[in-house]
């Protein structure tokens, strides 16, 4: 695609060009952001976003030298909103002590919960190498689409989606098992 055309018909302001663009440059910023820095689904979409606001500011001020290169404009763009929303991240502290909202009867569920936790670890580490990094990719990243999972593991989204529900059986079948135990 030539990028150059978005520049051009921010310049002229040419509403309709614009319009059919900015879906298709988005979806291009999207997934850049998710499959370069693993930013999930939300926060790429609104990196992406400021990205193009951004960009059409700068058009619009005619801070544009080379029509040709926006797209590494966008990109360099994109990367910087998303590193903006990692430093927010870490920068949010909380002084809460997580003990003082557990109600009475918590105890035992979390127990429970941390035995169901350790099963799932055994279990998950039981898997066969590649189905370990498939699953825990999907745990990681729970918002992406099949098709952003298909392309990082380089296969066909009906594969993807196969492929998870297996592993899932597996990880379902095995968690049952060690329960009932």
């Amino acid at each position: 695609m030539d990028y150059s055309n978005f520049v051009y018909a921010v310049q002229e302001n040419h509403t309709e060009q614009i319009n059919t663009l900015v879906p298709v440059i988005t979806g291009v910023l999207i997934k850049f952001l998710k499959v370069r820095y693993d930013a999930s689904h939300q926060d790429a979409e609104d990196c992406a976003q400021s990205t193009l606001m951004l960009c059409i500011e700068k058009i619009k001020e005619d801070k544009i030298n080379n029509p040709d290169t926006i797209i590494y404009y966008l990109f360099k763009t994109a990367r910087n909103e998303y590193l903006k929303v990692l430093s927010k991240q870490k920068d949010v502290h909380t002084d809460l002590n997580e003990d003082e909202y557990f109600k009475d009867g918590d105890q035992l569920n979390n127990l429970l919960e941390a035995e169901r936790q350790k099963i799932l670890r055994e279990c998950m580490n039981s898997l066969k190498k590649d189905f370990k990094e498939y699953i825990q990719y999907w745990f990681n990243h729970p918002r992406d689409e099949a098709k952003v999972v298909a392309d990082h593991f380089g296969i066909s989204v009906n594969n993807a989606w196969t492929k998870k529900h297996r592993i899932l059986k597996l990880l379902k079948d095995c968690c049952q098992k060690k329960l009932t135990l």
